[in-house]
């Protein structure tokens, strides 16, 4: 097993983009950093290394259970839970028909397939399978919980789902945008169209620990102005408007999630990266 999982963090997924940035993390692994934006490569890069060189964070499960279900523990809710598991409550969605989208392109396979090999052996390893409806609803529904919190600009109530670098960037991120910027920021569940992973890597730190960290891309639906996320139209198209309501705008969200890999338990993930296209828009 350690072979194995082991080849798997040395042969890091890389991601769409060519660039990566190689940041060492101990004795035992090594870790590609892709980002979204250039401003974000260092202090993500600087955040894995923390995470993997830090004490152990606590399960949210007995040793020996397996957990199903991807959930997120609410900082000062301790019984509530964050989960995907099915007929969980789900956030509302806003009212009004969606517009019609098309498919004109494909993700990148190369990408599709790489995930898809680290994903098996994470699940034949750890028994966590990152590729089930209940992992995607849960990262849908951290979408949508931390894009309405920073549209509201209420950053404390992240605290215990994303992490306090995170936090920090955010809140300065989001800084620079008007409050009709920032109220644009909110995703509803409605406005979700696609997600697929974009980077996996399995990390060893020097204490034999194994870490995960998973990067989504979310394409979505937004009623942004300015011009819309290349990554999106790439691969969907949005009708027009024929009703006289403003025309909704492609745009794509990545977030990065981690979690500590131990055989038998679900881990406890945290969001350690949160981009938006409409910041980009922004600058």
């Amino acid at each position: 097993m350690q072979r194995v999982t082991g080849l798997v963090a040395r042969r890091q997924v890389r991601g769409l983009a060519a660039g990566a940035a190689r940041v060492q993390t101990g004795k035992s692994g090594s870790i590609f950093c892709r980002q979204p934006a250039v401003g974000l490569l260092h202090h993500r890069c600087q955040q894995r290394a923390r995470l993997c060189t830090g004490p152990a964070r606590p399960v949210g499960v007995k040793p020996g259970h397996r957990s199903s279900g991807w959930r997120f523990l609410f900082a000062g809710e301790k019984g509530r839970l964050f989960s995907s598991q099915a007929g969980a409550d789900e956030p509302p969605g806003s009212p009004g028909s969606q517009p019609h989208i098309s498919v004109v392109g494909i993700p990148d396979p190369l990408t599709w397939i790489r995930c898809k090999v680290i994903t098996f052996l994470i699940e034949l390893y750890f028994q966590v399978d990152i590729n089930s409806a209940e992992f995607h609803r849960g990262v849908k529904q951290a979408l949508v919980h931390v894009s309405n919190k920073m549209s509201r600009g209420r950053y404390h109530e992240l605290k215990g789902v994303v992490t306090d670098e995170m936090r920090e960037y955010v809140e300065e991120k989001c800084k620079s945008l008007t409050k009709a910027q920032r109220r644009q920021l909110a995703v509803n569940m409605e406005d979700i169209i696609f997600v697929l992973p974009e980077d996996i890597s399995v990390v060893f730190d020097e204490h034999g620990r194994k870490f995960c960290f998973v990067v989504m891309r979310f394409w979505l639906v937004s009623s942004h102005e300015g011009p819309d996320d290349p990554e999106g139209t790439k691969i969907f198209k949005v009708a027009s408007s024929e009703d006289g309501s403003p025309q909704r705008k492609l745009a794509t969200a990545v977030y990065e999630f981690h979690g500590e890999l131990k055989t038998g338990t679900s881990p406890d993930w945290m969001v350690t990266t949160v981009w938006h296209w409409l910041w980009k828009v922004a600058e």
